[in-house]
């Protein structure tokens, strides 16, 4: 028995042992195959050596609680960029409207939402997550420019129009998730010309050090003016703003953006403030960092769930040309560092990334066909970004945030599978085990109320023969051009298409 075995079967008990909070992640791994390895040297990853580490704090006990509230890993949230998703009343948009420019408003507007809501529902969507509708400055047709926190933006609609769109999202049992920005203003905000308002602003001082904790708070983020949270003025103005919105209008929740440019005793006080008050509110942070123990470090200040930009990076990095699908196995053991991750959101793509189809230049659907299955059947919950549902194209921003391709609809090849992979997650997500993988394929079940599913994905672009101990049968296929496996004394062979995916009930 050689010293690299030994150190591979080690490598594989400790990861067969893992066990999470919220759902469980238990990769099974073959000792033949180590998760991370360098010239056959096995290793883990450190995550102390990534960017954004700093020494861990056990904060005090939050005086809320952070379980999620009226959301669970049953959730799926569909991601609207407003402007650029439906324009329901084109006669009535403002003059600097210009649908031929990316950089402009295009003239989506709420009350399109509101009539694509039946559309949203049948993708199996309980929630939607609405970029910023506040007022904005030139331009902001993204919402993220805000030059007044307590009104809508007169390009999107009225407030009546949002309070329309919330109460019916809620006749369809979906929920509303809004976009709040506590980090800066707009570029030419009235606020920076207010003298009653010069202390709520750091000194103009550009990011120019991602390593400094301290710039990263107070910098300005691309040249946003950045709003000083240590000013209690400021956190007294948030709070309130906040509570206001959600006692207006009835949303359910916020996605936070920017929450690492914050201090975390602000986040902690503004989740105090919002819990106090609305005890089942849902808070989901953008903490755009691939360390997952620096992500948690947000839960643990009073934030339900994150983006898991952590997953996001495994995920990109095992369905594309250069597959290497130990990254992904390297970041689902990274969920362990999480008290809850399955409150946090699984995506492949977003406004602020390249559109996952448009990622490889060959092959695009097949990849996304394969990002999609993994995101549908893992024990979080999905954040669906408008389009990629039907294989929508676009590079990076502004180009990913195209007027969504309502012509593509009909007859989407696309979003038939997406609807396929919405009736498989409410059968069979659940407990997920990794049961066998290489650099170029990954096998996983997936245990959920009706019972086992087992998933099997080849990421080569050949055809390949995979070979796993399970000691399980198969009953039937439940994907459309899934191969027949060979099952013998519990070793299942596999001959997989290239690209393929294969998933199989499983008899317990």
């Amino acid at each position: 028995m050689t010293k690299e075995w030994n150190m591979k079967k080690l490598i594989a008990i400790a990861l067969s042992s893992l066990i999470l909070v919220g759902c469980t992640i238990q990769p099974v791994v073959n000792p033949e195959f180590d998760p991370i390895s360098d010239n056959g040297k096995a290793t883990l990853q450190d995550e102390s050596k990534e960017d954004d580490s700093e020494s861990v704090q056990i904060p005090e006990q939050l005086p809320v609680d952070n379980d999620g509230g009226i959301f669970s890993k049953n959730d799926i949230i569909y991601f609207v960029m407003t402007d650029r998703f439906y324009d329901a009343s084109a006669s009535s948009n403002l003059e600097d409207t210009d649908p031929t420019s990316p950089t402009k408003f295009q003239g989506g507007d709420l009350q399109g939402i509101t009539e694509k809501l039946d559309y949203i529902a049948s993708l199996g969507a309980t929630a939607i997550w609405l970029t910023p509708v506040m007022t904005n400055g030139q331009d902001g047709y993204h919402g993220y420019w805000i030059h007044d926190f307590y009104s809508v933006d007169p390009h999107l609609g009225s407030m009546d129009d949002f309070k329309r769109l919330v109460d019916e999202a809620h006749n369809r049992d979906i929920k509303v998730i809004l976009d709040y920005i506590v980090n800066h203003t707009g570029y030419d905000s009235p606020w920076i010309n207010d003298p009653q308002k010069a202390s709520w602003f750091h000194e103009h001082k550009d990011i120019t050090n991602w390593s400094d904790p301290v710039l990263i708070e107070n910098g300005w983020l691309a040249g946003l003016p950045d709003l000083d949270q240590s000013n209690p003025e400021v956190e007294s103005y948030f709070i309130e703003n906040a509570k206001w919105w959600i006692s207006e209008t009835g949303i359910d929740g916020f996605r936070l953006d920017t929450v690492r440019h914050v201090p975390k005793d602000f986040w902690r006080a503004f989740s105090a403030g919002i819990k106090e008050d609305y005890p089942d509110f849902f808070l989901l942070g953008e903490v755009w960092s691939d360390n997952a123990r620096y992500i948690e470090l947000y839960h643990k200040e009073g934030i339900d769930g994150n983006t898991n930009y952590s997953l996001y990076a495994g995920i990109t990095a095992a369905f594309s040309p250069l597959s290497d699908v130990r990254t992904l196995i390297n970041a689902i053991q990274k969920d362990t560092n999480f008290e809850r991750p399955d409150l946090n959101g699984i995506f492949i793509d977003n406004h602020d990334n390249p559109r996952f189809v448009s990622v490889s230049k060959e092959n695009g659907e097949a990849y996304l066909k394969q990002a999609m299955t993994l995101m549908y059947s893992y024990p979080a919950i999905p954040v669906l970004y408008y389009g990629t549902e039907i294989a929508m194209e676009g590079g990076a921003d502004p180009d990913n945030r195209r007027m969504m391709a309502w012509d593509e609809v009909e007859g989407s090849q696309m979003l038939a599978f997406t609807k396929q992979l919405v009736e498989l997650r409410s059968k069979y997500m659940g407990e997920l085990t990794v049961i066998d993988y290489d650099v170029k394929h990954l096998v996983y079940t997936s245990k959920g109320p009706d019972g086992t599913m087992l998933v099997v994905l080849n990421t080569e672009k050949k055809e390949k023969t995979i070979t796993f101990d399970y000691d399980h049968n198969t009953s039937q296929a439940l994907l459309q051009d899934t191969p027949a496996a060979i099952i013998s004394s519990g070793t299942w062979q596999i001959q997989m298409p290239e690209l393929g995916i294969a998933v199989y009930k499983v008899e317990d």
